[in-house]
Parts: structure tokens; sequence; C-alpha cells
């Protein structure tokens, strides 16, 4: 019986103390407001800073204005039968504040092949260049319209690649907020 009540308290004391894992947060927010992604402990991200180095990792935490993260290093190591395999290495954290991050980079998403118009480069690139092997094969003249037409669906393809961006430039379109939720503390934001 007594084992009993302190199994019961000491689930009940447990519980407790398995729930505080830090709930704060970083919010990317538009111009307008509205968020546009949210970022917390576990969540992949990938992002540059300011200096322009190249940060890719794990979330570790964010706690007090800052985010930590977590980076594996990952190698291509021989074994004994001269084959490779990738190991990690090491990991290691890094400490980032919401000011020195430049930009994060956009998840990817479905069909990016023809979001991005690499799918009408290389169609219109193919099609022109099959037009005119196979009128040279076929000893007939080539039909100068189609070419054209492959170019400018090559050409629609690279106007899409240059205008899509692949990141959250941060500044004036975009601004990452860290949204506190600690309830000794209320909620609170900070720019």
């Amino acid at each position: 019986m007594i084992k009993g009540i302190v199994w019961i308290v000491m689930l009940f004391l447990m519980q407790d103390v398995l729930g505080q894992t830090s709930l704060d947060m970083m919010v990317l927010r538009n111009r307008n407001g509205r968020t546009v992604r949210s970022f917390f402990q576990g969540i992949p991200i990938a992002f540059g800073d300011k200096a322009g180095l190249m940060v890719e990792g794990t979330i570790h935490r964010v706690m007090n204005d800052s985010l930590y993260i977590r980076q594996y290093d990952i190698r291509r190591t021989a074994t004994m039968w001269g084959t490779q395999v990738q190991d990690t290495v090491s990991t290691y954290f890094l400490k980032f504040h919401p000011s020195e991050i430049a930009w994060i980079r956009k998840p990817r998403r479905s069909f990016e092949l023809v979001r991005n118009g690499t799918i009408f480069m290389v169609g219109g690139t193919a099609y022109g260049l099959l037009h005119v092997v196979n009128a040279a094969y076929l000893k007939e003249p080539v039909l100068w319209s189609t070419v054209a037409t492959a170019g400018a669906l090559a050409a629609t393809g690279f106007v899409m690649n240059k205008l899509r961006t692949g990141r959250y430039q941060i500044g004036r379109k975009y601004k990452l907020v860290y949204i506190d939720t600690r309830p000794e503390t209320g909620d609170r934001t900070r720019n």
C-alpha cells in the first residue's frame, strides 16, 4: 500500500519535472505582421548570417532572445573493405541572436522543378536542339519558328528561375521575432 502511494507521488513529481521544456520560439513575419514560419526546439533550419556564414542544423533551444543550433560534422570515412561510409565525427552548438540572421532558406515544396523554371529551360533547349538535329539528319530545312518557340520556352524558364528566390530575406519584407512564452513572465514579444 505504501509502495503504491509512493509510486503515485513520484509519478506526479515526474510530470512537473518533464513539463519544464522551453516553449520559446522565433517567428518569421512578413511586413503585414502575418506569421510565415515558426521555429522552435527540434525544427531543422538553414540560414545565412550577416558575416556570410551558411548555417544548417537543428534548433536545440530558443531562449533569452537567442537561437541555439546543433550542427553535425558528417564526413566520409574509409572502411576496412575499401569502401566509404558517412559518419558523424562530432556535434557542436552555435548561438545566434535574431539580428545576426540575414536570410532563412525557404522549404522545398512539391513541383519545385516547375516552380523555379528548370523544366522549362531543359524542355525548351532539348526541343530546339532535337528539332535542329532531326532536320540535319533527315536533310530537311530547319523551321526557325519552331526554334524560336523552343527558345522562348527556355527564356521563360530562365526568367522564372531569376525571379524565384529560395530564401526569406530578413529586413524590409520579413522580420524575425522572439516570442517568450514562459509562464512567470507572461507572453512578450521582442523585435
